[in-house]
């Protein structure tokens, strides 16, 4: 196998964790035992994911390293520990002690191991210590650090608004860069090959590895990677709706919006590309993407065909 996991495969490990914490953890009823087997058989990454549990009991049961042995008392001897603190015994375990393919940095940044997610289409808010708010978009991984009086946040996938109060400071690091700002309202995502910086309000400076800064005002964005910050841009109006529980479209490519909106939803959907030139404009809830469907299909010459509930394309009607 390959030291690159796809997302899929990525998905089923973390599963196959979760399962492997709750069957051990003494507390597993017939019921959990049942769902087990419906999860290991609806797809042969779940089968794949659960062969790499299997061989890591087995590989353990006969290693004499204290480390190791130390996380795998976790789920065998300390039984009050939270349930979030099993799991993440338990992700460390199969992305690293059983597979081998991916190292530890590299497993430390996946999302399962973060002190805060949210699940696709779910959002979540938090409050920190010195005020400052952090709404979690769409599947979101997050770390947090207070020490100091000054919170620092590590974004390890998906997107964020932070609201800084007057007064205080917060930090935002990325594997792109690291992001200071105070008293500001800015947002930050993370795409598979860098990231975006919009500030709604106030300033925000964003530092690359290098030691090259830029620093962004009201109303500006920018996307930058590791070695480059790319053109400062004017934001457009909505693009904090998010932020909200809303999307909205002004005069929006229709395959934009139906790439944008499959964030919200699990499964795969996509737009055709023979509509994806169609323009779009509305203000839609980003809680019910089946009725954001419905209004698209309404509001321009398109519907739906569905393979699956989760497999979902928008084609000419």
């Amino acid at each position: 196998m390959s030291g690159t996991l796809n997302p899929r495969q990525l998905a089923a490990l973390r599963q196959a964790a979760e399962w492997l914490c709750q069957l051990n953890s003494g507390e597993a009823q017939a019921s959990d035992h049942a769902a087990w087997q419906r999860w290991h058989d609806a797809a042969p990454d779940n089968a794949w994911a659960w062969l790499q549990a299997e061989r890591l009991q087995n590989r353990v049961a006969s290693t004499t390293h204290p480390s190791t042995a130390r996380v795998l008392n976790l789920t065998a001897e300390n039984r009050r520990s939270s349930r979030r603190r099993v799991i993440k015994a338990g992700a460390v375990l199969l992305g690293v002690t059983a597979l081998g393919t991916v190292s530890y940095p590299q497993t430390s940044r996946l999302g399962w191991l973060a002190d805060y997610r949210s699940g696709v289409g779910e959002q979540r808010r938090l409050r920190l210590q010195n005020g400052t708010t952090v709404h979690l978009n769409t599947d979101t991984a997050l770390d947090v650090e207070e020490t100091g009086g000054q919170p620092r946040l590590f974004l390890r996938q998906g997107e964020i608004m932070v609201d800084v109060p007057e007064q205080q400071q917060c930090q935002v690091q990325t594997r792109h860069g690291l992001i200071d700002a105070q008293h500001c309202r800015f947002s930050v995502r993370l795409f598979d090959s860098g990231a975006r910086l919009d500030v709604h309000a106030g300033q925000a400076r964003a530092t690359l590895p290098s030691g090259q800064s830029l620093t962004l005002s009201q109303a500006q964005g920018c996307r930058f990677d590791d070695q480059r910050f790319g053109a400062i841009e004017a934001l457009a109006s909505g693009s904090d709706a998010w932020d909200k529980g809303l999307i909205i479209a002004n005069g929006q490519r229709l395959g934009h919006f139906i790439a944008e909106l499959s964030r919200y939803r699990p499964g795969w959907l996509r737009c055709a590309p023979e509509v994806a030139q169609l323009s779009l404009s509305g203000t839609f809830r980003l809680d019910d993407t089946e009725q954001v469907l419905r209004a698209v299909t309404s509001a321009l010459p398109v519907r739906l065909e569905r393979r699956t509930r989760y497999w979902v394309t928008v084609v000419g009607a």
